[in-house]
């Protein structure tokens, strides 16, 4: 056997190799988009329903003829606490959907990358074979 020839066999074996890998690795950068997306279509839910009982306590009114003086100044403060609370989550719940969204999108970014790197090397395992053919029938 010469020597070109087990060099080709050796890059085809490589070839294979990185094949598998991008192959695993697309796996993998699947589950987690699935996994991501799963998540943030929970958190889009969560936000809607949230953003409704928030718009359902924006719009309260209040019983003047049940509350005046001290009592009156404890409600609205707490209240006021309570609706600023109900903002911060709404705020933190959307600013973690996006960082979820944008991990997706780099996720598969890189899910492409390396469908494209596995298209090259499919498309090198055929040239490497042909030229393996060719010397095998020298």
């Amino acid at each position: 056997m010469s020597t070109s020839l087990s060099l080709l066999r050796e890059q085809r074996r490589t070839v294979l190799l990185g094949m598998n890998n991008a192959r695993n690795e697309i796996s993998v950068l699947q589950d987690k988009v699935s996994r991501l997306q799963e998540a943030s279509n929970t958190l889009e839910t969560n936000i809607t329903h949230l953003r409704t009982t928030k718009k359902s306590i924006d719009q309260l009114e209040e019983d003047g003829r049940r509350w005046r003086g001290n009592n009156k100044d404890t409600y609205d403060n707490k209240y006021s606490l309570y609706r600023d609370s109900i903002q911060q989550y709404l705020s933190k719940s959307m600013d973690a959907k996006e960082t979820i969204d944008s991990d997706i999108r780099r996720y598969e970014a890189n899910q492409a990358s390396y469908a494209a790197g596995l298209n090259n090397l499919q498309s090198s395992l055929h040239s490497l074979e042909s030229q393996i053919r060719a010397k095998e029938r020298e």
